[in-house]
């Protein structure tokens, strides 16, 4: 195993702190190159809302927006040469879409609400549509070799937190079962987490599986058979009471673990080698846009809603590569 942790990744006593990045900007220019940039062209019939999620093949972008509709992007064009946008409760129709995910032939949604899996040709076409009703709240998800990986944000006692299907939806396995706790004296302090419109699985470079549990920010490895525990990331003591400091999302590149978390400040990046110790940290404001970030292969690519002052261009896609 080289991404996400090495040789001290078995042992689950592992910690990873973030801190204060103080007013240091993450040097991006450092450890990632632009690869490609492509302006998403605002002269045909389809519109864009705010960037929710991207999946991408060699040749196309597709975006999930807020609108709730996917548009199929033409990367060396910028062209969107199609866009689905299907809100309804019919055979073919989804309510609440959240994550984009696919293989060498098709695309998958996950549909929150309407508790399905809805499978396209990468022409937008509607082919399959898989039910997920037997989890309670399926919140991401992600192809594997042999089926999906979801991420159940309400876990039980009979459905954990992550479910392992076969290539149809249907349940293999589940991990990380919800435990019986001892009842704590209430210190008045409310928790929440939003676990809405997020990545939570990174596939790393051997072909397996990195999952981020939000709730407790640990990071799992599934091998196609098997979980275990990598490591927990929590905030340094000089965060600790600082209010609205969380993880966003966790990258497995080249061996290293890049930990984006948000904080007063902003969007801010912490990088580790492979056994967990920090290498840099800092802002990542006018670096990396906020959000979504994906990761595919050993690229991090970003997708938002272009504010720049050409009305031909609706969105931007940025490309980097690791040096």
């Amino acid at each position: 195993m080289t991404g996400c942790g090495g040789k001290n990744s078995a042992a689950n006593e592992v910690t990873v702190r973030f801190r204060d990045p103080a007013d240091k900007l993450f040097p991006i220019k450092d450890y990632f190159q632009i690869d490609r940039n492509v302006n998403v062209k605002a002269d045909g019939d389809y519109f864009l809302s705010d960037i929710n999620d991207v999946y991408f093949t060699d040749d196309f972008a597709f975006i999930l927006d807020q609108r709730q509709a996917v548009s199929k992007v033409n990367l060396k064009t910028g062209q969107i040469v199609s866009q689905l946008r299907q809100i309804g409760r019919g055979p073919k129709d989804y309510l609440n879409a959240m994550n984009l995910t696919g293989d060498d032939e098709h695309l998958y949604l996950l549909d929150l609400s309407g508790k399905s899996v809805h499978v396209y040709d990468y022409d937008l076409n509607h082919q399959d549509k898989f039910n997920i009703d037997y989890i309670p709240s399926p919140s991401s998800f992600i192809r594997t070799k042999d089926g999906f990986m979801i991420l159940n944000s309400t876990e039980t006692d009979s459905i954990g937190m992550f479910v392992v299907t076969d290539s149809r939806c249907r349940k293999t396995g589940t991990f990380l079962k919800k435990e019986p706790v001892q009842e704590e004296e209430d210190d008045g302090e409310i928790m929440f987490f939003s676990i809405f419109i997020g990545k939570y699985f990174m596939p790393d470079s051997h072909g397996n599986v990195v999952c981020h549990n939000p709730n407790t920010d640990e990071l799992f490895l599934y091998d196609g058979k098997t979980i275990r525990k990598l490591c927990q990331i929590k905030k340094d003591d000089s965060l600790i009471g600082t209010p609205g400091v969380y993880v966003k999302q966790v990258f497995s590149l080249n061996g290293n673990t890049l930990v984006n978390y948000f904080c007063g400040k902003g969007a801010c990046y912490a990088l580790f080698d492979k056994n967990y110790n920090l290498i840099e940290e800092g802002l990542g404001v006018n670096e990396v846009p906020f959000f979504p970030i994906c990761q595919v292969g050993d690229k991090l690519i970003t997708a938002f809603v272009s504010d720049e002052q050409d009305e031909s261009v609706q969105a931007q896609i940025v490309i980097y590569k690791t040096k």
